[in-house]
C-alpha cells in the first residue's frame, strides 16, 4: 500500500530529540519558579515506571494525532470529490464547517495499526536505567578520545559533543523514578557527571549544572506522588523510596567535591552571557536543592565551600536581576538554618555588607515585585544573624541603630521592616548596648510616634504588605527589651518611663487597648475550644491529650504578646520618675528601730489600678497571666547554674561567694549618661549553656516582677 498516496501531503511535528532545547532566561526561569522540565518536555517520549511489583503505573496509553493540511489553500477544486470516503460525512460538513479530523476510515485504521506496533512509551526500570547509563558512559568516552586525537580540529569531534549534549539531557529521565538514584552512585556515573563540570566546552558543562539542577529538584518527589496516585495503598512506600534515594544521592554528590566544583564553575560563568547567566541562576538553584533535600547541608554548604563571600559579593552589583535577587534568597535560607552560618557571616564582615545592601532603601522604595522580594530575603537574612549576640555587637558599632530609626522616619517601604530588626537586635541580656545606644539616638520618639498609630493609614493604603498586628507585636517586643535590659535606677530607663507619664498617661492607656485586643482573641480562642470539647464530647483525657497544641496556638493568637504586656506593665508600677524623691520617702519610712515603714505606692501604678478598673479588672488579672507564663517556662536549671558558675569564676578564684557576686553586680552597674558600654566574657558558653542561662534569667525576670506587683 502506498502510504504517501493514502496521507498526501502529512505535516507531522519533527522529532524533538534531535534538537538541543532552548535555554529558557533566568527572569522567565524565576518567575516560573524553576519549574521541574520532565523527560516528555525534553524528548518527546515518556517513560512508563514500573512501580514493586513490575507492573504499569500508566493507566493507558497515548495516541498519536496527525494533522492533514488542508488542500486546495485558494479555495479552487471545491465540491463533494474532497470528502470523499469519509465517515459519516453528515456529522462531518454543517453550514460550510470542518469538525471532523479530517481522516477517512483507511487512514484511521493504518494509525490504530501503527500504534498497536509502535508503543510511544517505554518500561523504564532497573534495565533501562543501567541502559542509559551505558549509552552516557559511552558518549563521554568518545567526546574524550575524539577530543584527545583531535585537539586542533572542532569539526572532528563536534559530532561526538553533540551526542554527549543529547545523552545529558536523555539522563533527565532518572527524574522520574528517584528510587534508582543509588544507582547512579554504584556505577560511579556521579564521577561522570561531576567530570563535566569541568569540561572544556562551557555549553556542556551548563547542560551538566541543568542535570544535577533537576535530579536534586524536590518537586522529583511530587511526580512520585502523582505516578502513585491518591489511592495507591503504596504511595508513602515509594515516597520514602523516593526521598532516601534523593538523600543519597546527594550526599554522595558532596562527598565527590560537589560543592567546590560548583563554586570554581562560577568564576568562568560570564553573566553578560544569557546561557551563563542561566548557568549561575541553575547553580544557586542546586545549592537550595541541598538544603532542602538535608537542613544539615546548609551548615556543610558554608563550612565546605566559598558559598557566603561568593553571594555577599554578588550581592554587592548595583543592577538589579533575577540572580541577584536569588542570591538573597540563599543567603537568607542559609542563615535561617544554622547557627554557626551566622557566626561564620559575622566573622566575614557580613553584617557590615547587609547593613550597607539595605541603607540603598531607607529613602526610596524598590521598583517591582521581584525588587521587593530582594529587600524582604535582605531583611530576613540580617534578622536571623541577629540570633548570634556577637553579631548584635557588630550591629551595634556599624550603627545599625541609627539606620533602622532612619528608616522608621523616612516612612518607606522599609519602615516595615525596620521595626521588626530592632525587636531582633534588642532581645535577651545580649542586646543591653543596643537598647542604650537606642535611647541616646533618641529612638524613644520615634517608636511611641508608631506606638500611637502615627501614618499608619497611609503606610496601609500604600504597602499591601503591611500588617499593623505584626507590627504591634514587634513595638511591644522592643519596649519588654527596654524595660527589661536598661540598668536599674538609670537615666535611660527613666526616660522610658516618662514616655508612659507624659499626656496624662495615653501611652499606658494605649498599651491597655492593645492588651484588651489580644485577651478577647484569647478568649474567643478558649470559647471555641470548649465548643469542640462539647461537639465531639472529649473526656478529660482527651482534652489533656489536646492541650500542648491548643497552647501553642493561644500563644500565636495573642497570649504571648498579652504576657509582654504584663511584664511592662509590672515593671512600670515599680517606677517612681524622681530618684532623689524616692530615697528620701525611703528614709522617711524608717522607724525609731531602723525598721522599714510602709511604702508608697508610685502613681503609675495607682494610675493604673484606676484604668484597669475602669475595664472591669484588677492587677489580679496580671499576676494570674504572668504565673501561667511562669509555669510554662521549661528550664534547666542544673544546666543554668553551670554556666552562671563559669561567668562568675572569672571574677575571682571560682567559687559563688559573696566577693564574686559582688564583682559581678558591680560590672554591670549602669552606665553614666551617654556612655555605651559591652561586656565581653572570657568564658566560653556552649550553645545550650547560653539558652538554659537565658531560660533561667527569664524565669527570674517574671519572679522578680511578680513582687514588684
Amino acid at each position: 500500500m502506498d502510504i504517501d498516496s493514502i496521507f498526501k501531503t502529512p505535516t507531522a511535528p519533527a522529532s524533538k530529540s534531535g534538537a538541543k532545547r532552548k535555554l529558557v532566561s533566568p527572569d522567565e526561569m524565576y518567575r516560573q519558579n524553576a519549574r521541574h522540565v520532565s523527560y516528555e518536555e525534553l524528548t518527546g517520549r515518556s517513560f512508563d515506571v514500573l512501580n514493586a511489583e513490575g507492573s504499569s503505573s500508566s493507566a493507558s496509553k497515548k495516541k498519536r494525532t496527525v494533522s492533514v493540511q488542508d488542500e486546495d489553500e485558494d479555495g479552487g477544486g471545491g465540491g463533494s470529490s474532497l470528502y470523499e470516503g469519509i465517515a459519516n460525512p453528515e456529522e462531518e460538513e454543517e453550514d460550510d464547517r470542518f469538525f471532523g479530523d479530517g481522516l477517512t476510515s483507511d487512514q484511521k485504521d493504518i494509525l490504530d495499526y501503527v500504534d498497536d506496533i509502535d508503543p510511544e512509551e517505554e518500561t523504564f526500570d532497573l534495565s533501562a536505567v543501567r541502559k542509559m547509563i551505558l549509552k552516557f558512559e559511552k558518549a563521554i568516552n568518545k567526546n574524550q578520545e575524539m577530543r584527545v586525537k583531535y585537539p586542533d580540529d572542532p569539526q572532528k569531534f563536534m559530532e561526538s559533543e553533540t551526542d554527549l549534549d543529547e545523552e545529558i539531557k536523555r539522563l533527565m529521565a532518572m527524574t522520574q523514578a528517584p528510587q534508582y538514584y543509588p544507582v547512579l552512585v554504584e556505577l560511579g556515573t556521579i564521577t561522570s557527571i561531576l567530570s563535566l563540570l569541568s569540561h572544556e566546552n562551557p555549553e556542556i558543562t551548563i547542560d551538566a549544572v541543568e542535570l544535577l539542577k533537576e535530579l536534586t529538584d524536590e518537586e522529583v518527589l511530587s511526580n512520585v506522588d502523582q505516578d502513585q496516585g491518591d489511592d495507591d495503598p503504596d504511595e508513602n512506600t515509594g515516597r520514602k523510596e523516593g526521598e532516601a534515594g534523593m538523600k543519597v544521592f546527594a550526599q554522595a554528590l558532596v562527598d565527590q567535591g560537589l560543592l567546590e566544583l560548583l563554586i570554581q564553575n562560577l568564576g568562568r560563568l560570564d553573566e553578560e552571557e544569557t546561557s551563563d547567566r542561566q548557568g549561575v541562576f541553575n547553580t544557586l538553584a542546586i545549592f537550595e536543592n541541598l538544603t532542602s533535600i538535608d537542613v544539615a547541608m546548609a551548615e556543610t554548604i558554608v563550612n565546605r565551600c566559598k558559598l557566603l563571600p561568593w553571594l555577599l559579593q554578588r550581592l554587592k552589583v548595583k543592577v538589579f536581576d533575577s540572580n541577584k535577587q536569588y542570591c538573597s534568597e540563599l543567603l537568607a535560607i542559609l542563615l535561617q538554618s544554622s547557627p554557626e552560618n551566622r557566626k561564620t557571616l559575622g566573622t566575614q564582615g557580613g553584617i557590615d555588607d547587609l547593613l550597607q545592601f539595605l541603607a540603598v532603601y531607607k529613602r526610596k522604595d524598590p521598583k517591582d515585585p521581584d525588587e521587593i522580594e530582594l529587600l524582604e530575603n535582605l531583611f530576613d537574612a540580617l534578622c536571623s544573624a541577629l540570633g548570634d549576640k556577637e553579631n548584635k555587637q557588630l550591629f551595634l558599632q556599624g550603627e545599625g541603630i541609627e539606620l533602622m530609626v532612619i528608616m522608621i522616619k523616612e516612612k518607606k517601604m522599609a519602615r516595615i521592616r525596620a521595626v521588626k530588626v530592632l525587636d531582633y537586635a534588642m532581645s535577651t541580656k545580649a542586646g543591653t548596648a543596643n537598647c542604650l545606644r537606642f535611647v541616646e539616638i533618641m529612638g524613644l520618639k520615634t517608636l511611641f510616634s508608631i506606638f500611637s498609630r502615627k501614618g499608619v493609614d497611609k503606610l496601609k493604603k500604600a504597602y499591601k504588605s503591611f500588617s499593623e498586628v505584626e507590627e504591634e507585636e514587634h513595638i511591644i517586643g522592643i519596649i519588654a527589651s527596654l524595660v527589661r535590659n536598661l540598668p536599674l535606677e538609670s537615666g535611660h530607663r527613666l526616660r522610658v518611663v516618662r514616655k508612659f507619664v507624659e499626656d496624662d498617661y495615653a501611652k499606658l492607656e494605649r498599651l491597655l487597648d492593645i492588651r484588651e485586643g489580644y485577651e478577647s482573641r484569647v478568649a474567643a480562642l478558649d470559647e471555641k475550644f470548649a465548643q469542640e470539647n462539647k461537639e465531639l464530647e472529649l473526656d478529660e483525657d482527651e482534652i489533656a491529650e489536646e492541650e500542648p497544641a491548643r497552647s501553642l496556638q493561644r500563644l500565636e493568637t495573642g497570649l504571648y504578646v498579652m504576657q509582654l504586656i504584663d511584664l511592662i506593665l509590672a515593671h512600670l508600677c515599680a517606677e517612681n520618675l524622681d530618684l532623689e524623691e524616692e530615697e528620701q520617702e525611703e528614709k522617711k519610712g524608717m522607724d525609731v528601730e531602723g525598721e522599714a515603714g510602709p511604702t508608697k505606692e508610685s502613681e503609675i501604678k495607682i494610675k493604673l489600678k484606676t484604668l484597669l478598673n475602669r475595664r472591669g479588672q484588677s492587677l489580679d488579672d496580671i499576676k494570674s497571666n504572668l504565673k501561667a507564663y511562669l509555669d510554662g517556662l521549661d528550664v534547666d536549671t542544673a544546666l543554668a547554674e553551670g554556666a552562671r558558675s563559669k561567668l562568675l569564676s572569672q571574677t575571682g578564684s571560682g567559687s559563688l561567694n559573696d566577693d564574686n557576686i559582688a564583682a559581678a553586680a558591680a560590672a554591670s552597674k549602669a552606665p553614666e549618661e551617654g556612655e555605651i558600654t559591652t561586656s565581653k566574657s572570657d568564658v566560653e558558653l556552649t550553645e545550650e549553656e547560653d539558652a538554659a542561662l537565658e531560660a533561667l534569667e527569664a524565669k527570674e525576670f517574671v519572679q522578680y516582677v511578680l513582687e514588684l506587683l
